[in-house]
């Protein structure tokens, strides 16, 4: 493919709902499959796969593209990150973190927070409060206040997010989670940096994986202040979802969480497989690109979890 039949694609793909539910939307995408083609010779089946886009291709579910008759992410657990610079980051820092974990005995704790906006947000949320034996934050306490005492706990192993977000492409300094009080943007999660503790935080919210590119090929958007900030690996979304799908990526992307939790013994959950997982959950129950392809992870997907 030329760059130009590329920026043509990435140009005529459109981000709005009425859009990707249709046909249409995977016609427009999958005029960037030849880009994938030769993984299927040079990868194998289950091998996790590492993009790191240029440009406008950040913004896009690249995982979505067609390999020999299925899309990639049925073949392969996919990770994104804006550079192998900022990986390398988030596994020294997640390497370091299990290391200190690993000499003092620090238990997991999670901390989760959210004002989703349908029922069936709402019951899997509280579903996944007493499956990791927690109380999740909603109403009068989802508050910056204790949004921001909890990304600071030096014993933070998983911060989880199910609400809103607010992304606009003229201030995308602006993007930021909605809490009760006021807007958590990436200049609040800027200002906390350095965190004592290199943790996964999942951002389910209406495009909180959104980003702007800079013409110096920088991406400004939450994830990459979240992971800037102390998280090693994070879940978004890239386009505004449908609540239903935020609820039944819940349930799949934190089974392989629950058993290692439930074991009460150290064990390693590959966040990118779990993801995999959760997305072809989805997928099997709506099989239009707008409901699963937005879920994607970005960072180091290997997660050491301590026992309880």
């Amino acid at each position: 493919m030329t760059w130009t039949e590329i920026k043509t694609a990435i140009d005529d793909f459109s981000f709005k709902e009425e859009v990707l539910r249709t046909e249409y939307a995977s016609q427009v995408l999958q005029r960037l499959s030849p880009l994938v083609w030769p993984l299927a010779t040079i990868t194998k089946r289950e091998q996790t796969l590492v993009f790191s886009s240029i440009g406008s291709l950040h913004r896009l579910p690249l995982h979505a593209l067609m390999i020999e008759g299925e899309p990639l992410i049925k073949r392969n657990p996919i990770v994104y990150c804006s550079s192998l610079t900022a990986l390398n980051v988030a596994f020294k820092a997640r390497r370091s973190t299990e290391r200190k974990r690993a000499s003092d005995s620090t238990p997991f704790h999670a901390s989760l927070f959210g004002d989703p906006p349908s029922q069936l947000g709402k019951k899997a949320l509280a579903s996944l409060a007493k499956r990791l034996s927690t109380e999740a934050q909603t109403g009068d306490a989802l508050t910056s206040s204790n949004f921001a005492t909890a990304m600071v706990n030096p014993g933070l192993s998983l911060l989880h997010y199910h609400g809103h977000v607010t992304f606009e492409e003229g201030d995308p300094k602006g993007h930021g989670l909605e809490l009760d009080d006021r807007r958590f943007t990436l200049r609040d999660v800027f200002d906390l940096a350095p965190l004592p503790s290199s943790y996964h935080a999942t951002l389910l919210g209406c495009g909180s994986g959104m980003t702007r590119t800079t013409v110096s090929n920088d991406v400004i958007g939450l994830v990459p202040a979240f992971l800037y900030s102390g998280a090693a690996s994070t879940v978004s979304t890239l386009w505004p979802f449908d609540d239903a799908d935020a609820a039944m990526y819940t349930r799949g992307f934190y089974e392989d969480f629950h058993a290692v939790l439930k074991s009460g013994r150290e064990g390693v959950v590959d966040v990118a497989k779990a993801n995999q997982k959760a997305v072809l959950a989805v997928r099997e129950k709506r099989p239009a690109l707008y409901h699963w392809a937005s879920f994607v992870v970005n960072g180091y997907w290997m997660y050491r979890l301590p026992g309880r």
